[in-house]
């Protein structure tokens, strides 16, 4: 990562993103000349979402992706050092090689504007964005990811004592397995208002997931939101038609529970099978399922792929296998009440595919077991 430029005129400390100005901050940080300006095909697409994100697209050359946070308080300021303590990490310690695999390349982090600047591959889509592109889901695709997965979970953390990274990770259960207890949501809108009372409603909800932050495990370096948005799947160099991949958006990585990172993954699968159903006035879900765009049973391959590929790459024996599938299933089903939120926390009412979410989700929870095989086909 360059070191970060001095900040001064108008673009100074201050200095807040637009698409109009992405172009001069890059310029400006040595990131693009001005002859690459005038002969490259530059696209600038702004993709701001809970930050202001841009697309700098050349053509065929590595772009760039740029990140600034847009509410500067100290959480979030935190958030974006933790993302670029991952990649420094990845840079310079040789035992986080698996990391430095997956993550993108990094190219700046401007503390003072709280601007993150990544590569960004050509031809490059989210795993969302691949498997709606192709209406199916590749077998291969989860293969590799799972792979990847499983080999950063392989290494074992190196010291961190002494590195300025070291304070980035608070070592934290997920906000999801706390989402029962009042004041989690911060300011509650009418939606998460009845997500709560849901949670609360339903003592399966408060008991497992009491047992889930209790069993928390500090054991490995985890990105703690993965999801198909997060993936990213390209062109291999090669050409040959085969795709390689790096997950990005490292904002909530910390030590933690890869139990945690295996569950994003597998409720991924089921939140998409569920937010693509087209919901009813008081037609059930079981009524709902049975004309599912996507079935859950046609991802099943896929899940099978990507758990094995996992295991694989753990060298896990069969008994520590199940232990972990157990886990993952449960810690899926909590990352789901997370979706929920995420899916409405706009919103005045919660939706019914929410309260589906909801629903599965502590399905789930009360049988893991079951729905390991009958629901992921494990």
């Amino acid at each position: 990562m360059r070191p970060q430029q001095s900040c001064s005129g108008a673009h100074g400390p201050r200095m807040i993103l637009s698409r109009s100005n992405v172009v001069h901050y890059l310029l400006d940080q040595g990131l693009l000349s001005y002859g690459t300006v005038v002969n490259d095909d530059l696209t600038v697409a702004d993709s701001t979402r809970r930050n202001r994100n841009f697309k700098v697209l050349r053509g065929a050359e590595q772009g760039f992706f740029i990140k600034q946070i847009q509410t500067f308080d100290p959480p979030t300021v935190a958030t974006l050092a933790a993302e670029a303590g991952c990649y420094q990490l990845a840079r310079e310690v040789p035992e986080l090689s698996a990391l430095a695999a997956i993550v993108p390349r990094d190219l700046l982090y401007d503390r003072q504007r709280h601007i993150l600047v990544t590569g960004l591959l050509p031809s490059a889509e989210s795993l969302m964005e691949h498997h709606r592109r192709l209406n199916a889901f590749p077998v291969d695709v989860a293969r590799l990811f799972g792979g990847q997965l499983g080999r950063l979970h392989r290494e074992s953390l190196p010291p961190l004592e002494g590195r300025p990274e070291a304070s980035l990770f608070h070592r934290q259960p997920p906000w999801a397995l706390s989402s029962h207890q009042l004041g989690t949501f911060g300011a509650l809108n009418g939606a998460s208002s009845k997500l709560l009372q849901i949670l609360q409603d339903y003592p399966d909800f408060q008991r497992t997931l009491d047992e889930m932050r209790g069993d928390w495990r500090c054991e490995r370096l985890v990105h703690g939101d993965l999801k198909w948005e997060n993936c990213v799947v390209y062109p291999c160099r090669s050409n040959d038609g085969k795709l390689d991949g790096r997950i990005v958006d490292w904002e909530l990585a910390d030590i933690g529970d890869p139990a945690w990172d295996v569950g994003g993954m597998l409720q991924a699968y089921i939140c998409f099978w569920i937010l693509t159903m087209q919901f009813h006035a008081d037609v059930p879900l079981t009524t709902v399922e049975q004309s599912a765009p996507h079935p859950i049973a046609g991802m099943q391959p896929s899940i099978r792929a990507f758990w094995a590929a996992y295991v694989a790459e753990l060298r896990l024996e069969s008994a520590a296998a199940d232990t972990m599938l157990m886990r993952s299933v449960k810690y899926g089903a909590a990352r789901m009440i997370q979706t929920a939120y995420e899916a409405m926390q706009y919103s005045a009412q919660i939706s019914p595919s929410a309260l589906a979410l909801l629903q599965v989700s502590l399905n789930i929870l009360k049988e893991p077991k079951r729905a390991a095989t009958q629901l992921l086909g494990l």
